[in-house]
């Protein structure tokens, strides 16, 4: 199995992953530069010239959170999520996407009219916009972890990493929602984690 990533994208959800379930792997650790990611040998990896890429002998894929999911079905062996009959299961599958679906986008906002876009199209009102929009959803989530640890099954599950790295981003970005102490505790507890640190250093 191989993963193609760049520090801080993506592709360290898929990182701390293989971390947490403790998995073989290779790393190819490339450059966040457009000229290294449109080279043809890995747009045939990854056609949107992006990453993460995974490469598990015959099968090629490139969408992180289709990656987890394939992880969790072929190599954990019921770990990181809860039992695929139980109650629990639907709640694990929506935070999981939520992580991207939904925070990203917004992240994604901030991204590209902070630093990614040339300085002549940047619009601070979107970065606003963006930062109001995610101060809702951080209060939601605050309610939600009210009396839990993680956001689903009562245990630390793939779920929490979908979720933690967009809160890694905020914090890197230095756009964290302040004010939500579940939250807060909740993050705290992931960034203990030694697979999170791995995945975030590299």
């Amino acid at each position: 199995m191989k993963l193609y990533h760049c520090a801080k994208t993506r592709s360290t959800r898929v990182l701390w992953l293989l971390e947490e379930l403790g998995l073989d792997y290779d790393l190819e650790v490339m450059p966040f530069d457009p000229k290294a990611l449109q080279q043809p040998d890995y747009l045939s990896l990854n056609p949107f010239g992006k990453v993460p890429a995974l490469v598990d002998g015959p099968v090629s894929m490139f969408e992180s959170i289709a990656i987890m999911q394939y992880i969790l079905e072929h190599y954990a062996n019921g770990r990181l999520e809860p039992d695929r009959k139980g109650p629990d299961y639907g709640v694990f599958l929506q935070w999981l996407v939520f992580g991207e679906a939904t925070l990203m986008g917004q992240i994604a906002v901030i991204g590209q009219h902070t630093f990614l876009l040339p300085e002549g199209e940047r619009n601070p009102a979107e970065v606003e916009r963006a930062r109001k929009t995610l101060a809702t959803y951080a209060e939601i989530l605050d309610e939600e972890l009210s009396g839990k640890s993680y956001l689903a099954a009562e245990t630390f599950t793939a779920a929490d990493i979908s979720v933690g790295y967009a809160l890694f981003l905020l914090h890197m970005f230095d756009v964290y929602p302040a004010g939500n102490a579940n939250l807060d505790a909740y993050y705290e507890r992931l960034a203990a984690r030694r697979a999170f640190q791995t995945a975030t250093s590299l």
